[in-house]
């Protein structure tokens, strides 16, 4: 059967829920990536893209009540993460992130929820190229555009060598 066969919200709703306890179960203190809330808001995989929502907390405030760049960045990037993590079949490796490019447009404030849309633009033996718009749940303004480029998980297959 094909892995994409059955690739729903749903199905990847528990890919992300079992992301999240592996990542907790590996140490006492949790990651970066548990200490931001976020949520599977939306998933296409005929668009291969996903929304994750972040709502604000307190705690990733800047001086000005708006969410930390640096933040906004991590978002971006678990976005991303998660959108490649949850389009391989099982027993996939996350690679790792070459680049992120991230163009700040609008604050978002405490109250809000960053909606970060991912795009996979293309997924080639080497490389994979995405983009990302962040817009605030509460006003629809754009808040962050990105684009990325991970390692592709397919450098990771073993090599086989000719005799």
């Amino acid at each position: 059967m094909d892995f994409f066969e059955n690739l729903n919200f749903d199905v990847v709703n528990k890919k992300l829920e079992g992301l999240r306890a592996s990542e907790k179960s590996r140490s006492n203190d949790d990651p970066i990536t548990l200490q931001i809330d976020c949520e599977l808001y939306d998933f296409s995989l005929e668009e291969k893209s996903m929304t994750i929502a972040f709502p604000l907390i307190k705690k990733e405030l800047n001086p000005n009540g708006t969410m930390m760049g640096g933040v906004t960045c991590t978002a971006l990037d678990m976005t991303y993460g998660i959108l490649v993590y949850c389009l391989m079949p099982e027993g996939g490796v996350i690679p790792p992130t070459i680049t992120l490019t991230t163009n700040f447009i609008n604050p978002v404030f405490y109250g809000d929820t960053l909606l970060v849309t991912a795009k996979i633009e293309s997924w080639g033996k080497r490389v994979i190229n995405m983009t990302a718009v962040g817009k605030s749940k509460n006003t629809g303004k754009t808040i962050v555009t990105s684009t990325s480029t991970y390692v592709s998980n397919l450098s990771f297959a073993p090599k086989i060598s000719k005799p």
